[in-house]
């Protein structure tokens, strides 16, 4: 991504620095930037006036989250950057909470008379159990607390692990899609990816390829009515049935993991995202490359550094 955006600098004629924040040094993206801040956890009342602090410090014009653990502090604090001039690529805070809250964001669908997966919370599902099905923590990210369970056993061992608070939706076998949008602060989208996703690690995709599949894409304009003032680049979920119609299940208002593929099949979402922050036109190519495959390896980066007792995992294994 840090490559992305320093080629969509160039490609536009504009200089700039590219800054990451990281809880450590120990970011591989924190070597690839112009700089890296290291900043408290997102959770502590600390994280924003430390992010503040650093587009102070440096200026910053465009603030972009690359995870879901802190879009809806900085939809609640964003007039703040805006007073310093920096734009950050997130929708207010009652969109964000449609987008990262699972039950609402079925509702919606549902209201929309869009196709979902049958959703309910874990009483719900206690009262009336159907097995196989999937669970989910309400608000997650990365695939942590996700399960294919199947039958009372595993339930009862899924809670014990990741708690009650979560959501049970009915299992959908399929192809499953992401589909990387862009779509401008007038509400435009301007071009809608499918990525097939044939292989997922972590909760990323590891193997997948851009298919063009027109049912989905036209369907993701119609989730994309529903999401409020959300704008820039973010990623729908969905799973297509025997007969491919697609039904919607997830959102993440934020450049999904698996961009990259869609960067490379010709969406300049980096650039789109640059143009659009400085009121330039957006050249969005809809034509983007099908059937571009990407197959993900692992890459180390190597760096010295000459305080190592300071960095996590030095004293006991960090577990991932």
């Amino acid at each position: 991504m840090i490559e992305s955006f320093r080629e969509a600098l160039d490609g536009l004629g504009l200089t700039g620095k590219l800054i990451t924040a990281d809880m450590s040094a120990c970011s591989a993206a924190g070597h690839m930037s112009d700089v890296t801040e290291i900043v408290p956890r997102s959770g502590c009342i600390e994280y924003i006036p430390a992010l503040l602090d650093i587009v102070k410090r440096h200026n910053v014009s465009l603030l972009l989250p690359m995870t879901d653990l802190d879009i809806r502090s900085l939809a609640r604090q964003k007039a703040r950057f805006e007073e310093l001039g920096c734009t950050v690529m997130v929708g207010n805070e009652k969109s964000i909470q449609i987008c990262r809250n699972k039950s609402a964001f079925q509702e919606i669908l549902s209201s929309a008379g869009l196709a979902t997966i049958r959703t309910m919370t874990l009483d719900e599902f206690r009262s009336n159990p159907f097995y196989p099905c999937f669970v989910k923590p309400v608000r997650g990210s990365a695939s942590v607390g996700v399960g294919l369970i199947n039958n009372d056993q595993e339930l009862r061992a899924h809670v014990a692990t990741f708690g009650e608070l979560l959501i049970v939706q009915e299992y959908v076998p399929g192809q499953e899609y992401t589909v990387d949008v862009f779509r401008g602060r007038d509400g435009t989208v301007h071009c809608a990816i499918p990525r097939l996703r044939m292989v997922i690690r972590s909760g990323e995709i590891e193997k997948g390829i851009t298919i063009r599949n027109e049912q989905v894409i036209a369907e993701t304009h119609k989730v994309a009515a529903l999401l409020g003032d959300v704008w820039g680049v973010f990623c729908c979920q969905c799973r297509c049935e025997k007969d491919g119609s697609p039904r919607f299940f997830e959102i993440n208002p934020r450049f999904g993991g698996g961009a990259p593929l869609s960067i490379a099949a010709h969406a300049n979402l980096p650039r789109y995202v640059l143009q659009e922050t400085l009121g330039l036109p957006i050249d969005t190519n809809i034509d983007f490359q099908e059937n571009l495959m990407m197959l993900r390896y692992d890459q180390a980066v190597f760096t010295h550094e000459e305080h190592p007792e300071t960095l996590p995992g030095f004293d006991s294994p960090v577990s991932k």
